[in-house]
């Protein structure tokens, strides 16, 4: 079974989801990073792959939205 591996990181102040060299983002917060790698993640195991994310995160890195991009209740 062919493998595909994602990657969540911390770049230049952004967070990025990585496939094969590529990067892909900048997204705003490590979550919502991670929701688009295993959205990617769920329609590659559809079209048979074995997949794998792999979560880097520096200890200096904000795993939250900065307060202006997060919604107000």
């Amino acid at each position: 079974m062919p493998q595909v591996e994602y990657s969540v990181d911390f770049i230049d102040g952004v967070w990025k989801v990585g496939l094969n060299g590529r990067r892909f983002g900048p997204y705003s917060s490590l979550d919502t990073a991670v929701v688009a790698a295993s959205g990617a993640a769920r329609k590659a195991e559809a079209q048979g792959y074995e997949v794998s994310i792999q979560i880097n995160t520096p200890e200096d890195a904000p795993t939250e939205a900065p307060a202006e991009d997060r919604d107000v209740a």
